[in-house]
């Protein structure tokens, strides 16, 4: 691709001239399984739906970042000491696919992967498989080369379909796993990735701040010789900063509503604002090692999806924008950083 992938994750309802103002063409937008009992059997009505919304906003003029169906997704619920903790797994495919983990699930992701690529031809030109399936709300019970074949399925359903797909898959930048996951793709799998797909969320979710991104996009694509997608990336605008005590009982942010990490002026907008300024300052220093940005998210959310509370920072002050759809100061910090980087 010649230009730089400047994309975001955004509601149907999202302004779509507040996008394009902040410099937004590409919409990274998840696909559900699509069948309801068999490969190329009848279509579900969310999937349907889906595939309508994405044909809308390529008439439009913006280009879609698709993510094949995740296998699941774990939430979290109190223990017996009342701690929250990741403990229900909610599946995302049907049962006659075959239990995650098993040829027979992977065989089926494939063919499916095939078939979206098929359905969806023009409309899709990048493809991210699954979604972070190195930590355990995604992958739960797959370990990482269950994981690892899962990818490869996908990406071999969607290039065979299609060679002129743009395919990767995105992990958790610098977990211990994510080395394994590198290991195992780059240098047995030519051909089948085009890009190495990273999720970082430095000052919030890991130690570090915009800075840590100049480092850790200079190790991944020496190591996979690949164009590197972040495909999430940002910075909290709310909670506060857990105590000590907090942080060595390893609390979870949902339960105390504060986080292990923080950077610079803090949580808070002006503290997000900033964040966004100077980590696009690292992205125009490594423009070349890139295929493009995803920011997480554009609007704040109404309620955690981790574990359900209206007022939780965990999942819910991601955003450009705020509930109301009103540009917050990281609005602004991205529109001129996205400028930045088109004029390069």
């Amino acid at each position: 691709m010649a230009d730089l992938l400047i994309g975001t994750s955004a509601y149907p309802s999202a302004d779509r001239g507040l996008l394009r103002e902040a410099g937004i063409g590409w919409l990274r937008q998840s696909f559900p399984f699509p069948f309801r009992d068999r490969v190329g059997g009848e279509l579900t009505e969310e999937y349907v739906e889906r595939r309508e919304r994405v044909r809308e906003l390529a008439a439009e003029g913006f280009r879609i970042l698709g993510v094949t169906p995740l296998p699941g997704i774990a939430t979290r619920e109190r223990d017996e000491e009342g701690r929250l903790e990741w403990r229900r797994w909610n599946p995302r495919v049907p049962d006659w696919c075959g239990p995650p983990g098993t040829e027979r699930f992977a065989r089926t992701y494939g063919e499916t992967c095939a078939w979206l690529a098929d359905d969806l031809h023009g409309q899709v030109p990048v493809w991210q498989v699954a979604n972070e399936l190195d930590i355990p709300p995604f992958a739960w019970e797959m370990n990482p080369r269950q994981s690892c074949d899962l990818i490869v399925a996908g990406a071999r359903g969607l290039k065979d379909a299609d060679g002129s797909l743009t395919v990767g898959f995105n992990l958790t930048a610098g977990r211990g796993k994510t080395y394994y996951f590198l290991g195992y793709f780059y240098g047995r799998t030519d051909g089948l990735l085009d890009y190495c797909g990273l999720d970082g969320y430095y000052g919030t979710w890991q130690p570090g701040g915009p800075e840590s991104w100049a480092e850790r996009i200079a190790e991944v694509h020496a190591l996979t010789g690949r164009p590197l997608l972040i495909n999430e990336w940002g910075f909290s605008s709310a909670g506060g900063v857990m105590s000590g005590e907090e942080a060595e009982q390893r609390l979870s942010t949902c339960q105390t509503h504060r986080w292990r990490n923080s950077w610079g002026p803090g949580h808070n907008p002006e503290g997000q604002a900033a964040f966004v300024r100077q980590a696009f300052d690292v992205f125009a220093e490594h423009r070349d090692q890139l295929l493009g940005l995803s920011f997480y998210r554009w609007e704040d959310q109404d309620e955690c999806w981790q574990c359900g509370e209206a007022g939780c920072p965990a999942e819910t002050a991601w955003g450009l924008v705020d509930r109301e759809g009103r540009p917050k100061p990281a609005f602004h910090a991205f529109k001129e950083g996205a400028a930045r980087l088109a004029k390069r």
